[in-house]
């Protein structure tokens, strides 16, 4: 099978030569600027040994799904009878009513050393639907981290603090009033949020958020704090929400704001991230700078603590940086403050960072937050 350019000219793909037996340590991140992939490899598994440059234990699967920000270490043994196969990566997105975009999928080759080039075997994998959200969600669930004597941290058993942080898609007027026609209207400009606040510097901002922080600098009069949870609590899965349309309206007005949330040093946060139907049912892969999460549990719905706290790992759960939340569900992760300075957190989903799914976590300096 031959690539054809758009001139009918045959193009080689990426090629990954292996010779039988062997074993090849893939180190995969996605880079995208939007969408999960799943990935796989005809005729081979992969046992995953690394998320986020953390270990975990050994998981052996055939598919991998990895979404915008993370990165996976795998181990691949080229078992399989000489030939060629297919490595696949394919965009997953939400199923309908949420909009859908052209999502293209990329391919490579996995090819024996020893096989002919007139070889007419080129395997193909098969992949699960673009719409499948359950293959990552299970894949993301299966993470445990391999625990070392000495190198492992251990799980703080308490937090000093809690956030539950709502994820979701509003608006703002275009005319930068404070009413304006809501829904599918030229009125508007969408934005994304955190606890329906928008992340925005605004023009006459000159000093940058850690120069603030290192200098005191107007710190108390441009920064808004990001608050322990959402001003109005509603069913944050309910796909009624997503198309436009009265029940989402009433929802969808957000306030835009330099988002920052300040912590004492040293303390331990929980966070539980909760995604929501509002105008999308995305999944967010959430990025923390400077800091490693334990990821405690995930799942799907709207997160229940009287239920879902019972089910925490506090024994060796996965530790990363960008945790994914899944399609209209929950993540809850704890981590530490022990890495002073002004950071950032965000959605890794290019377009849902640019639209204000953002706040920056702060603390140190003489520990002014305690």
């Amino acid at each position: 099978m031959e690539w054809l350019n758009s001139k009918g000219v045959a193009e080689d793909g990426y090629v990954l030569d292996v010779e039988p037996g062997k074993t090849y340590l893939l180190h995969i991140i996605n880079a995208a600027l939007f969408s999960e992939y799943y990935i796989k490899i005809a005729g081979h598994k992969f046992t995953l040994v690394s998320a986020d440059a953390n270990y975990v234990n050994p998981y052996t699967t055939d598919t991998i799904a990895i979404a915008p920000g993370e990165t996976m270490d795998a181990l691949v043994i080229a078992d399989a009878p000489i030939g060629r196969y297919y490595m696949v990566a394919l965009p997953s997105q939400a199923p309908p009513p949420d909009t859908q975009t052209p999502e293209y999928v990329t391919r490579g080759m996995v090819q024996y050393s020893t096989v002919l080039l007139n070889s007419s075997r080129d395997d193909v994998p098969e992949m699960p639907d673009n719409h499948d959200t359950i293959t990552s969600f299970h894949f993301h669930g299966n993470l445990t981290s391999l625990l070392h004597r000495q190198n492992s941290p251990p799980v703080p058993k308490e937090a000093d603090e809690s956030l539950f942080i709502v994820l979701s898609l509003g608006s703002i007027c275009r005319n930068g009033g404070h009413s304006c026609k809501r829904g599918d209207s030229g009125e508007i400009i969408l934005v994304a949020n955190m606890n329906n606040v928008s992340f925005h510097l605004p023009p006459e901002t000159a000093t940058p958020i850690l120069e603030e922080h290192y200098y005191h600098n107007g710190m108390d009069n441009t920064l808004q704090e990001l608050a322990n949870g959402p001003p109005v609590t509603f069913n944050f899965t309910d796909r009624d929400l997503i198309p436009f349309g009265p029940k989402e309206m009433q929802l969808e007005p957000t306030s835009r704001a330099k988002l920052v949330r300040r912590f004492k040093q040293g303390s331990t946060v929980d966070v539980v991230f909760q995604s929501t139907g509002m105008l999308q049912g995305d999944s967010n892969p959430m990025h923390l700078h400077g800091h490693d999460m334990f990821v405690l549990a995930h799942g799907l719905g709207n997160f229940n603590p009287t239920r879902d706290v019972a089910t925490y790992n506090l024994v060796n759960p996965p530790r990363k940086n960008t945790v994914l939340v899944p399609n209209l569900g929950w993540a809850a992760v704890r981590f530490v403050a022990d890495n002073p300075g002004a950071w950032f957190m965000h959605c890794h989903y290019e377009f849902h960072l640019s639209m204000g799914m953002s706040a920056g976590p702060e603390y140190g300096q003489n520990d002014q937050y305690q």
